[in-house]
């Protein structure tokens, strides 16, 4: 909604005859702070969606009663970081807030770490399979979660070698 508010501010200005002398700097400063936040918040809402898979996860294999158990760990810790989140006093769709900055930084930063994490048992686990079908299962298990950057740039060595296993 606000990009197309802008669009059409930008859209409206090109057409007309007269400079309009409004810096678009300081007309969209409030916009593009709420637009940020909303940004912020849907990457928030996304995390909680993508590790709320872990809750169902169970790795086979000969290693996987220990990874599992480590999921469940990250998945405990992802619950604590999003309680904690959650328990801000200030309302956090509020863009004069600016505590919301620094918690949410911090907020990220733990989801980083719990994506390396987890990124890690993925590889462990996607060795630890025998089988095509198994590596297959394995990564559709963890939907949503592979579309994150940490886990990607982990994953991206298996998905060479789990296609050249295809070949």
């Amino acid at each position: 909604m606000c990009s197309k508010f802008k669009d059409a501010y930008f859209e409206y200005k090109a057409q007309s005859k007269n400079q309009w002398k409004i810096t678009t700097n300081a007309l969209f400063v409030r916009l593009d702070s709420f637009s940020e936040r909303c940004q912020d918040i849907k990457h928030l809402t996304q995390s909680i969606n993508h590790f709320s898979k872990l809750q169902k996860i169970e790795i086979g294999n000969t290693k996987g009663k220990t990874l599992t158990q480590t999921v469940d760990q990250i998945f405990e810790e992802f619950q604590k970081a999003v309680s904690e989140f959650m328990e801000v006093k200030y309302d956090i769709m509020n863009i004069d807030c600016r505590e919301f900055e620094d918690d949410f930084y911090k907020f990220k930063q733990r989801i980083k770490e719990l994506e390396r994490r987890l990124a890690s048992i993925l590889t462990q686990a996607f060795d630890d399979c025998d089988t095509i079908a198994g590596k297959f299962k394995l990564l559709d298990s963890f939907e949503g979660l592979l579309n994150r950057p940490n886990i990607q740039d982990e994953l991206e060595k298996k998905h060479i070698s789990l296609l050249e296993l295809y070949k």
